[in-house]
């Protein structure tokens, strides 16, 4: 792989862990090109992780693929894959100070449905928080082979090869926003995002619904969206977007719960400049939600 931007700027050891995690994305990005190509009827297996969930062979492959390349590269590390193919599912498979959270295919509904917007995303945790991110979307940016952002927090982001930095959009009424509407939607006792989205619909600019949170958070990371906010992700769908977005300068907070961003089911990431203008207007998931 060529020189990287940041190369001259991360740490030796840590700049390895970027390389290899770029070089993975992008080997399990053809493999979904591959699959997405095929007719669905025909040559995809379908399973439900809820109502709603679907888990494809394509997610499966792709986890297969970057958890064994990230295995043999770096033993030493942990890794929290999103569908527990080779590690224990919803967890990771041993304490570490360094932990890979993988989402094989992030936008499974997108995929299945033939809608491009879809990624692969790693993140790495350093003592538990945020600090690599790649993300990256095969079946975006033509024949360039896919778009890819890459980011370490403290060192900057990027994509592509350009140096990426949040939005200066300091007013709502002219904020493009982002955001998503989880699986979990009519059952009892949950935040459905409707009142959210209706508030902020009628205060900013313009509105969003990408499907794919990784990709959502790089858009933030790049200035594309001024904000972004979901609710009931998994640190799967989030962990390298967190890290975007602050290596880009943006803030990232949990929406009330405490908990984080992280693991704790709910999102708000913004350039900064906005974050006291829409904060007020949203909320997060009800105290009492056992998710």
């Amino acid at each position: 792989m060529s020189e990287q931007p940041w190369s001259k700027e991360l740490p030796k050891e840590h700049r390895e862990y970027l390389d290899v995690a770029e070089e993975l994305a992008r080997r399990a990005g053809v493999l979904l090109v591959e699959n997405f190509e095929r007719s669905t009827e025909e040559h995809e297996s379908l399973a439900f992780k809820s109502l709603r969930e679907l888990v494809t062979d394509a997610d499966t492959s792709s986890e297969h693929l970057l958890v064994t390349g990230l295995r043999e590269r770096f033993p030493e590390h942990a890794i929290l894959a999103e569908e527990g193919v080779l590690s224990p599912t919803g967890k990771a498979d041993k304490e570490a100070r360094f932990c890979w959270v993988i989402d094989p295919l992030d936008g499974t509904t997108n995929f299945v449905h033939r809608h491009p917007f879809f990624s692969v995303s790693l993140g790495l945790l350093k003592d538990g928080d945020p600090y690599l991110g790649v993300v990256h979307a095969p079946m975006i940016g033509g024949l360039r082979g896919g778009m890819t952002w890459t980011g370490a927090v403290g060192y900057g982001a990027w994509k592509d090869g350009r140096k990426l930095r949040v939005s200066r959009t300091d007013r709502l009424v002219d904020a493009v926003v982002g955001t998503g509407f989880s699986y979990n939607r009519n059952e009892e006792g949950i935040n459905d995002n409707h009142d959210n989205f209706g508030r902020l619909l009628m205060a900013v600019r313009g509105m969003r619904r990408c499907g794919s949170a990784a990709l959502d958070l790089a858009m933030t990371a790049e200035g594309i969206y001024d904000a972004y906010w979901e609710l009931y992700l998994q640190p799967y769908d989030v962990a390298a977007g967190i890290a975007l977005v602050r290596a880009a300068g943006g803030e990232v907070m949990d929406l009330g719960s405490g908990e984080g961003a992280l693991f704790g089911g709910e999102i708000l990431a913004s350039n900064g400049a906005i974050t006291d203008s829409i904060r007020p207007l949203l909320s997060g998931k009800p105290r009492t939600d056992p998710a």
